[in-house]
């Protein structure tokens, strides 16, 4: 696969998932401290990223799975 996700398409499925729990635990610490302080558009923006990132990992994981068939 070509394009700006081939590489992380590329990348081993364990390797995938401690990244991406690492970079959505950021995110949703990141998440917490901006509710904290009251700002709800970053809750809402931190909350869209944590999602996107778990999209990602998952048609990752997905496209793998695929390719091994």
């Amino acid at each position: 696969m070509e394009g700006p996700l081939g590489k992380i398409y590329s990348l081993p499925i364990a390797l995938l998932l401690i990244i991406g729990a690492l970079l959505s635990a950021f995110l949703f610490y990141s998440m917490m401290k901006s509710a904290e302080s009251g700002s709800l558009i970053m809750v809402i923006l931190l909350a869209i990223a944590i999602s996107i990132v778990a999209l990602v990992i998952g048609q990752a994981i997905k496209f793998q799975q695929f390719k091994k068939l």
